[in-house]
């Protein structure tokens, strides 16, 4: 694929117009979400594990009359995970009139390369996945559903000293001859291919110590690179794994159906995400009902939603309020494993 590879979907209704939020006579006036994600690349799996659930809630609201009689586009665009390319997809959407929110990004670097750029143009945010803590969130127009980075650090020290480890050591670059006398346990903080190649690594040394991973290292990707070596790996997610929930049933056997592979903990957390986003864009309509970026952006704060996450509500610089964090082991080579907490 080339550089500028692009997505463009249009949710549950196949004569929807061409022309934005234009209308025209017998069509619905229409409005457009942005999605960017990584659909290429190393990280592709997990660009379309999102773009499934952002999709299906889509679906559902398009299904059920859109938002205020507008339905809803989804333009998705694919920033490789690279900060230069989100920026750059940014700028696209911004400059697309008809696009009123934005679901993005995954990844820290690339939220922060994009986000001055939405700013500007006053485009609302919802960040589905979690990034460090000094991503410039506040004072409004972007919020993030899931617990920062910091927030997960310290959910895994705690399951680390539940589990009587004192002295964790994080796995370096430098070789495992660098591993102190003493280590009760190794910590992994590297995207889900290179977890996976650490962990082989570490097999191979006759290294047997247990290993915790913050948020990226919980990935399929890890799992597939680490295969037998994955075992007991234990990892921090801002999201659960919908298919151990008796109330997501539902959402598992729509997103089957639409996806046609199972939705994992991106699919649950940017499926949430996009429903606060459109209860946003509902929030914001004006008098005359058409929605304004500016308002989806200082509605964005306010909104208070009940997803599958639990409930979701912000502070006043759009951090999520009591941001949940569960805590998964991969056990019988299946990912994500089984729930350790909460």
């Amino acid at each position: 694929m080339g550089k500028y590879f692009l997505i463009f979907i249009i949710i549950a209704a196949l004569s929807l117009p061409a022309c934005g939020s234009m209308e025209t006579a017998g069509a619905p006036a229409t409005l457009k979400i942005g999605l960017v994600a990584p659909f290429e690349g190393l990280h592709r799996p997990l660009g379309y594990e999102a773009l499934f659930g952002v999709k299906l809630a889509l679906q559902e609201q398009n299904l059920a009359g859109g938002v205020g009689g507008y339905r809803i586009e989804l333009v998705a665009l694919n920033d490789f995970d690279d900060p230069l390319e989100a920026e750059a997809q940014a700028r696209a959407l911004i400059a697309d009139p008809g696009v009123v929110g934005v679901i993005g990004h995954l990844s820290s670097a690339a939220t922060q390369a994009a986000l001055p750029v939405y700013r500007k143009a006053d485009l609302a945010v919802v960040i589905p996945w979690s990034v460090t803590a000094e991503v410039d969130l506040g004072p409004s127009g972007v919020v993030s559903v899931a617990a920062n980075l910091a927030e997960t650090e310290a959910q895994l020290k705690t399951v680390g000293q539940a589990l009587g480890f004192e002295q964790i050591t994080p796995l370096t670059h430098s070789g495992f001859d660098s591993i102190p006398a003493g280590t009760q346990a190794l910590s992994l903080n590297t995207e889900g291919v290179t977890a996976g190649e650490r962990l082989v690594s570490l097999r191979q040394a006759d290294i047997t110590l247990p290993v915790l991973g913050q948020v990226e290292t919980g990935s399929p990707q890890t799992l597939q690179v680490a295969r037998e070596a994955a075992a007991g790996f234990i990892f921090v997610s801002p999201s659960p794994d919908p298919r151990q929930m008796n109330e997501a049933a539902s959402f598992v056997a729509a997103y089957q159906a639409l996806a046609g592979f199972p939705p994992g903990p991106r699919a649950l957390l940017a499926y949430d995400a996009t429903q606060v986003l459109l209860e946003a864009i509902k929030q914001s309509m004006s008098d005359n009902n058409t929605p304004v970026r500016a308002k989806v952006g200082v509605a964005l704060v306010m909104v208070q939603h009940q997803g599958l996450s639990g409930l979701i509500t912000f502070d006043r610089l759009g951090r999520r309020v009591a941001a949940p964090v569960w805590v998964y082991q991969i056990i019988d080579n299946t990912y994500p494993g089984v729930l350790v907490t909460p």
